[in-house]
């Protein structure tokens, strides 16, 4: 793995930042990605999380509120793609997981499509369990997992080999 992982939440995005961004989640997540309109309102609004390895970011977390239940959701999550297979996912994963325990947050969800094999294993490794399946969730056929994550205070959970 290359140097420890800087995470970041960001509030405000400058412009190059904001093209950043939306420039690696289309790389990393194709038509899903969060786009210029919404990356601004997850920053002001909700919690977005950049990880990074010296000067080169690396991924991001964005996550939103869940008034009712007091839950956070997770929006989008991404590694860039030439970036992956070095642990990143896990370390930025961890850390996030982390930051909102020590914020106060108790349990984080996110959906998932049953044959992403590397979220699954992802998920998986930092402590998510499926909770419920979400038939044609997003449409016609497009069904999706809910997934959740006990978020317990600053001690990060077990990594699964």
């Amino acid at each position: 793995m290359d140097s420890p992982m800087a995470i970041r939440r960001l509030t405000h995005l400058e412009p190059a930042t904001l093209g950043e961004l939306v420039e690696y989640g289309r790389s990393a997540l194709g038509d899903s990605a969060l786009d210029e309109w919404m990356l601004p309102v997850i920053a002001s609004c909700g919690l977005l999380y950049v990880g990074r390895v010296g000067e080169e970011t690396v991924g991001a977390a964005e996550i939103l509120g869940i008034l009712d239940s007091g839950d956070i959701y997770l929006e989008g999550f991404y590694i860039r793609p030439e970036m992956q297979g070095r642990g990143h996912g896990t370390e930025l994963m961890l850390g996030v997981i982390d930051l909102l325990a020590r914020e106060g947050f108790k349990r984080m969800l996110v959906t998932l499509a049953p044959e992403n094999e590397a979220g699954t294993k992802l998920y998986d490794k930092t402590g998510f369990r499926e909770i419920d399946y979400l038939p044609d969730h997003y449409g016609a056929g497009r069904h999706r997992l809910l997934l959740a994550v006990e978020l317990r205070g600053p001690e990060k959970p077990e990594i699964k080999e």
